[in-house]
């Protein structure tokens, strides 16, 4: 179970990402501090603690030390990666090939964690999350792996969660009643009812009904599963619901003990902890009391090749959100290519992708993009080295049936263009600058990102310290393209054009999809019933109910170690600052060690716009920097945004004011970073764009407009509770409201009603409004984070860009929007979507960050989440996920994600007051609760956002503080008091909204709110 977040490890069912392994990594996973490393005396063939090193190695692109170690008695494997990093991470994993589809290595990584021999309470994993300042905690499930990963800042806490990770793994409870709880069980739908009908019910169950809810997934799914037909990649690792079923206890317990030994095991650690005692601890509670045995038949071998390109077509359901009902069918053309452990060749395939695929000069985006055939690429598409073969992969989706053969076709002759015609250097050079670019870029949690990236390599016994070593394999491809000038090309020739081992699926949409997986699950469920007995069906019901004491037993956590609210520090990590006026324009000035990057930010307030267009600046943000200018057409211009910097990025901006609860400023943030050495031609890009953007091109507008609308509906389902948050809110809170017309489904809609439209000049004209209005220095406030020795020359820079932009700069102090108007009254909205399971929400808007009772609030949401939600609404109800939280404009909302249930879940929320005043709560579940909140106030930030609390929300470093003061200070006196007040069913003045996405459901209209149903079939 990937618990509080899904990655792209959980196989086929999240978009493909396109990498190579560690050498991506080290770009995606981002350096956390700057610094040389500290090479600690260790030497090859040296013993510590029932570990020999095995390898010790500097990686000075990454500012660090690699040591490889191997245990002694178990053979079990050990990478460290010394950093001076406070952000610590650890982690263990196991080499899990499935070989059927009933979710076995995704059910256990559930179980594992719902108790263990030192730690018997059930579910410690969620206990500890908030017994914890981790930065990270979560356990996931790959298509050959199984990994239990957290990191922190804090020393003690990292011993603690090592305790109870290891614990879990090594020696868990493994329970009949969890596995009945986490995987599958019979039970009646109402377990209080026997005369109930009985339905199967499970969390992963339930979590992979909700998955495979979207048709990207299940086209992802089915390309893994046929693409590598021969071993574990023919199965679905997370499950199958239907077959799921087919799982038994003692097949779990069998599972966990070939694949959980430690001759199997890989383990981590990251950071400045010291790495002797790690593994003293490893080593001394763990590894010392197990033998050696043989693990090779957890081995993965290579797939054989095909000797002839194979098709395959299946079905879907059909897709309420598409913009052309005719061109709902998608079509990917993937070919298997290199061995994931030979390092250089997936480095140099990960840079033949971006080639090939990324922006605008890439080869596949010009013949299958911009002749608008489909509705843009495909989530599949890109290279995936997840497996033990990697792949690549060119997707296309919202395609009409009548045109497969078409792309097919259009994708054979791309193959054959490029090999003949090869790359322009200056192409290569932008990928190759992005690749450097990032390794230097920096990002929070660097070691965690890393670990998982590297595991799938890892997994396979590659050489993952040479995979770090992206300089060398940026080297070595420059000499072989000296060497070779077609290198490229050849690999080109060698891996797509006569590579025979290439699969082409299709899927379409069928009518009836959605009731033969209903009609399936309920001849399943009628089988198994068949076979029962009277005396079964009693224990059927005996079961639930024990399973219902088993969730309601109130426990004894003392067993759980925990931090203390006295762990915590004092005072926050102050950002020192500078406020600047440049030509008119504000400007803040953070000197920070950024790896000779420069970082830099700008607002456009929109306040003066009229609101049909600020409706449409999401889709300006989207096209502007993708349209060309007066100098240079779009193809031209992105190559030059590539050549020098990391993109130029715009996003719709709207901060709530900290004092009030209806007011909120509202924008365009538009952001860049650079290498030092290419600030000048940064500013440049930017004053190109801002001056000459050029808006005219029809052809190329509707081609992003489809994209957009494409993108935009793409991954509803995953994202289900997210929306239901936003429908929710926008009830009962103006800034709310506005987001939701910027991102949530009332977005989704207006894209796909743009999308759909026969001419699209009108909206074409909107875009050029807006730029009109908006592109210029009047109402512009910036942020600029940089190190001390680039400050003078990009001051004078900045300088002569604000010089030159259009307009004078007039902005005295923040434009504020004060939305009064936009709240609605009471009710809840509908959102009809094909899914087998639902998001739920429901909304209250409370109070804004400095009122007094916000910080309470903010303790009160993580309160509930642990000792009323997730017993609720997950043990209980059966949802993947469920809890409360109270977001930065005041609203505080409940959620559950998917989730089998609908008005009961709503009843749940509605009696959480009531559980409340019957509650006794204790002085240690609210330190808990405050210890989830400083979760997210105390977390790093890397030296490129410091000062963005600041520049985004307008709240200084005393204003940050006197809030950890007030967390800190929450009593159950106040918690109890905001409960009275905004979440006790009959309070008075109380804004509530509620939300619900999923199937139609008359029940909605028995309960006592007025509910809009909003149809997306």
């Amino acid at each position: 179970m990937s618990r509080l977040l899904e990655v792209a490890c959980k196989r086929g069912l999240l978009r493909r990402r396109s990498q190579f392994g560690i050498a991506r990594a080290s770009l995606d996973a981002r350096v956390a501090v700057s610094g040389k490393p500290l090479v600690d005396a260790y030497k090859e063939g040296q013993n510590i603690h029932g570990f020999r090193v095995n390898q010790v190695a500097d990686v000075e692109e990454l500012n660090l030390t690699a040591v490889r170690l191997e245990h002694l008695a178990t053979a079990a494997q050990y990478l460290h990666l010394r950093r001076e990093d406070g952000n610590n991470a650890f982690a263990v994993g196991f080499r899990t090939t499935p070989t059927d589809s009933t979710g076995l290595p995704h059910i256990l990584e559930h179980t594992t964690l719902c108790g263990s021999e030192k730690f018997p309470c059930r579910d410690p994993f969620f206990k500890m999350l908030r017994r914890s300042l981790a930065t990270f905690m979560n356990a996931m499930t790959g298509p050959d792996y199984t990994v239990y990963p957290f990191s922190t800042q804090n020393l003690k806490d990292f011993r603690n969660l090592q305790a109870v990770y290891l614990d879990s793994v090594f020696k868990p409870n493994l329970r009949l009643l969890d596995f009945r709880q986490e995987g599958w069980r019979l039970e009646h739908a109402d377990v209080n009812d026997k005369t109930s009908p009985i339905v199967f019910k499970g969390v992963v169950f339930n979590e992979m009904k909700g998955a495979f809810s979207q048709n990207e997934s299940i086209f992802a799914e089915r390309l893994l599963n046929s693409i590598l037909p021969s071993h574990t990649y023919a199965v679905i690792s997370g499950g199958d619901p239907l077959v799921i079923p087919q799982l038994t206890h003692q097949d779990l317990v069998n599972f966990h003990a070939k694949y959980y030994h430690p001759s199997n095991a890989r383990f981590f650690s990251y950071g400045n902890f010291p790495l002797e005692d790690h593994l003293r601890f490893v080593n001394d509670e763990y590894l010392c009391k197990f033998d050696h045995v043989d693990a090779s038949a957890t081995r993965v071998p290579p797939e054989k090749r095909w000797n002839q390109p194979k098709s395959e077509h299946i079905q879907c359901r059909p897709d309420p959100m598409a913009t052309d009902p005719e061109k709902q069918s998608s079509i990917a053309v993937g070919w298997l290519c290199s061995d994931i452990t030979n390092v250089q060749e997936t480095f140099e395939l990960y840079v033949l992708s971006q080639l090939l695929l990324k922006g605008p000069n890439s080869a596949f985006y010009k013949s299958l993009v911009e002749p608008n055939i489909g509705g843009g690429f495909s989530p599949v598409t890109g290279y995936d080295s997840h497996s033990r073969d990697t792949t690549f992969v060119v997707g296309l989706q919202g395609v009409s049936p009548q045109d497969f053969s078409k792309v097919d076709e259009i994708v054979q002759s791309t193959v054959a263009h490029v090999v003949n015609n090869g790359f322009e250097q200056s192409h290569v050079e932008a990928v190759l600058h992005g690749i450097e670019l990032n390794i230097k870029h920096q990002t929070s949690n660097f070691g965690l990102n890393l670990l998982l990236s590297m595991t799938p390599l890892w997994n396979h016994e590659g050489d993952i310290v040479q995979a770090m070593k992206v300089n060398q394999a940026v080297a070595t491809l420059r000499k072989s393209l000296e060497r070779n000038p077609r290198h490229l090309c050849d690999l080109v020739n060698k891996y797509l054009k006569e590579n025979k081992h290439r699969l082409t699926l299709t899927m379409s949409p069928d009518e009836t999809y959605e009731e033969q997986k209903n009609a399936a699950e309920r001849a399943i469920l009628a089988q198994k019933l068949d076979r029962l007995s009277p005396q079964e069906f009693d224990k059927i019901f005996e079961e639930g109910q024990a399973l219902v004491a088993e969730q309601e037993k109130k426990e004894d956590t003392s067993v759980l170690p925990s931090l203390k609210i006295e762990d915590l520090e004092d005072d926050i990590q102050r950002v020192p600052l500078i406020d600047l006026h440049v030509s008119g324009v504000p400007l803040q000035l953070a000197i920070q060690p950024t790896n000779d990057v420069t970082y830099f930010r700008g607002i456009l307030n929109i306040a003066d716009l009229d609101d049909e267009l600020k409706d449409l600046v999401p889709l300006f943000n989207t096209i502007v920097a993708k349209m060309g200018t007066a100098n240079y057409d779009y193809r031209t211009f992105d190559q030059m945004t590539q050549l020098k910097t990391g993109g130029l990025s715009l996003s719709h901006h709207i901060a709530e004011l900290k004092n009030h609860i209806c007011k909120f400023e509202e924008g365009i943030l538009f952001q860049s970073y650079c290498l030092d050495r290419n600030s000048a031609d940064m500013w440049k890009l930017w004053e190109e764009l801002f001056n000459n953007v050029d808006l005219t091109d029809m052809k190329r507008f509707e081609t992003l407009v489809k994209v957009t609308a494409a993108n935009v509906a793409n991954g509803i389902a995953d994202l289900g509770h997210i929306y239901a948050l936003s429908s929710s809110a926008s009830l009962v809170s103006p800034i709310a409201r506005r987001r939701e017309s910027l991102s949530g489904l009332d977005f989704v809609e207006k894209m796909k009603r743009i999308a759909q439209a026969e001419d699209l000049s009108p909206v074409l004209s909107q875009m050029q409004q807006i730029a009109k209005k908006i592109l210029n220095k009047k109402q512009l406030r910036s942020a600029l984070n940089l190190s001390s020795g680039s400050k003078d020359n990009s001051l004078l820079e900045i300088q002569s860009f604000y010089e030159k932009l259009l307009g004078e700069a007039a902005l005295k102090s923040r434009l504020i929007t004060d939305g009064k108007g936009l709240v609605q009254e009471n009710q809840g909205i509908h959102h009809v979507l094909p899914f087998p399971v639902n998001y739920a929400s429901k909304s209250i808007l409370t109070v804004p960050y400095q009122d007094s009772r916000f910080a309470a609030l903010r303790v009160l949401s993580k309160l509930v989440t642990s000792v009323y939600l997730h017993p609720e609404v997950r043990e209980k109800g059966g949802a993947y996920g469920g809890g409360a939280k109270l977001s930065s404009d005041g609203v505080f909302s409940f959620f559950s994600y998917r989730d089998p249930n609908s008005t009961h879940t709503l009843e749940a929320f509605d009696r959480t007051y009531e559980f409340l005043q019957k509650y006794t709560l204790s002085q240690e579940e609210i330190d808990e609760a405050k210890l989830g909140i400083f979760q997210h106030v105390d977390s790093p930030v890397p030296p490129g956002h410091q000062g963005m609390t600041k520049f985004i929300h307008d709240l200084s470093d005393d204003e940050v503080q006197l809030h950890r003061i007030q967390l800190k200070a929450v009593t159950k006196d106040q918690l109890m008091a905001v409960a009275e007040e905004f979440l006790k069913p009959e309070s008075t003045g109380v804004l509530i909204g509620r939300s619900l996405i999923g199937r139609p459901n008359p029940a909605l209209q028995k309960r006592p709110e007025k509910w809009t149903v909003v149809s997306h079939q």
